[in-house]
């Protein structure tokens, strides 16, 4: 019995060391006032970062090394960042390591060397010299607005040649090891159609109608870009750019299967819910966001990647506070992925999301007679908070940036403004049709206050009033019927929205 248990000790020490082992970075950095830098682990970084998981700040100890330690079962890329802190002439550092367990390097860097003076030493330093430089690097904001892809190609498969080029010659002058080798080259290899489809992406919005008019081209580039690639697979995901990817895929074939709903809706629905357009349109304007992604990672990837993708998911569903369906996708996910690190990551707020979706309408939600929906014009919805200082937020349910800015700010700036005489007033904008979930969002968010459904020509007419065009709008009314737009800006600055209400609460 004694030997067995033994035996049972020294496996679980085997596996737990074979899982997760040491590796250190000491941090020396000179001339810089700045007392911390930040650490991101690329590779577990995930769209937005929601929880914070991949970032660390670590403290900086003037003109001392700063010893840094890192708990990691395989190698991976972190980026390192900090800045001189001289408002007169401040610089920043960032740099890229590749770190593999029981690694322990000497990192110097010099604020005042035109070069930084950038010294690597110790264990890997051979995957770590200063002239690897192989993160993509590309400004292609100049080439936004162009309505062809002619002049942004050209520049991505440059960079892209340029940096293999360099990889050949740090391989042959450091020697690194063959795990940097295949993450190394695998970044290459997913660079290009990661920078063009992420361009192409972004610029469609800003091109809108010329986008349409040359769909061809631009897809075409897109479609023979991804052609080479297999963009399911596991041995990639060492390659932080091809993560980045896969995340970006996930999205943006989303926004790709809106606009396939509208224009080849039968198909459509056959294809992606199995069912006729009318029984199908109701499944997909439940939830557009959510369940959709899930069908798109089930069609598209497996294994480690899928994993990866439901990651991503979670993340951006949890940026945009959108939890339709959220529970149920993540019980699917827990099923098949057991001892995935997202379980540990997600499950907390996942609690905290079913938790919410129990809460019930407060006693001090105040509905507008019809819902509102009688109100035609701004004059008339001021009628109702006649007298009153009122904070205007103009949502709507389908909005992303206004449902996390309700989550981040709403029940602080409530807390702030208790029993000072603030008065709440929501309006509800394009959601006519979505009354049940209006009514579920306002009581999981417990926005108190008084609410309006407004049909489109109070839309209108509220936002040429405040000459907006966004959601989330916030306005302050004065109780002499003045009107204030937030200079809050987006995402919140809180602080500046509640200097501004206070300052009207004194008048």
């Amino acid at each position: 019995m004694k030997k067995t248990l033994l035996l049972l000790i020294l496996n679980f020490g085997f596996l737990f060391f074979a899982f997760s082992q040491n590796a250190t970075v000491s941090f020396n950095i000179k001339n810089t006032a700045s007392n911390k830098a930040e650490i991101v682990y690329l590779n577990d970084r995930l769209i937005t970062n929601h929880l914070k998981k991949a970032k660390v700040e670590i403290a900086l100890i003037k003109e001392q090394p700063t010893l840094y330690s890192l708990s990691i079962s395989e190698p991976q890329f972190i980026q390192f960042s900090c800045d001189s802190a001289q408002s007169n002439n401040s610089k920043s550092i960032s740099y890229t390591f590749f770190i593999s367990p029981n690694d322990h390097l000497f990192f110097e860097a010099d604020f005042k060397q035109a070069d930084f003076g950038f010294s690597i030493t110790g264990k890997g330093e051979e995957n770590n010299q200063p002239m690897i430089g192989l993160s993509s690097g590309l400004d292609l904001q100049k080439y936004y607005h162009d309505t062809l892809p002619d002049r942004v190609l050209p520049i991505i498969l440059a960079n892209e040649h340029e940096k293999n080029i360099r990889l050949q010659k740090y391989i042959k002058t450091y020697k690194p090891t063959q795990s940097f080798i295949a993450a190394s080259q695998n970044n290459l290899k997913y660079l290009a159609c990661h920078d063009y489809y992420l361009f192409a992406e972004g610029n469609k919005f800003k091109i809108k109608g010329a986008y349409k008019r040359n769909y061809s081209r631009w897809q075409h580039i897109t479609d023979s870009l991804f052609a080479n690639l297999k963009l399911n697979s596991d041995k990639a995901l060492n390659s932080y750019i091809y993560r980045e990817l896969v995340g970006t895929f996930l999205f943006r074939e989303k926004e790709r299967l809106w606009a396939n709903s509208q224009d080849h809706p039968e198909q459509f629905y056959r294809t992606w819910y199995n069912t006729d357009q009318v029984r199908g349109a109701n499944l997909f304007n439940d939830d557009p966001n959510n369940l959709l992604q899930e069908k798109i990672i089930n069609k598209n990837f497996t294994g480690k990647v899928a994993e990866y993708a439901f990651g991503v998911l979670f993340d951006m569903a949890f940026d945009d506070s959108d939890f339709k369906n959220l529970p149920f996708i993540f019980e699917r996910f827990k099923a098949k992925y057991p001892r995935s690190k997202y379980v540990t990551w997600f499950s907390a707020p996942i609690s905290e999301v079913i938790q919410n979706k129990g809460k019930k309408l407060s006693l001090f939600v105040v509905f507008a007679i019809q819902n509102g929906t009688n109100l035609q014009t701004f004059k008339d919805l001021l009628s109702i908070v006649k007298g009153k200082t009122v904070l205007l937020d103009m949502w709507g349910t389908w909005c992303g940036p206004c449902r996390s800015e309700t989550e981040k700010n709403g029940e602080a700036i409530k807390e702030y403004f208790k029993d000072k005489g603030l008065e709440f007033l929501y309006v509800a904008n394009y959601d006519l049709k979505n009354e049940k979930q209006w009514k579920e969002l306002i009581a999981y968010y417990g926005m108190t206050g008084t609410h309006v459904l407004a049909n489109e020509r109070l839309t209108q007419d509220i936002m040429a009033n405040l000459k907006s065009k966004g959601y989330p709008t916030y306005a302050i009314i004065h109780k002499n019927g003045d009107i204030e737009i937030s200079k809050a800006g987006y995402p919140m600055d809180r602080q500046i929205l509640i200097n501004q209400l206070e300052q009207a609460l004194k008048e």
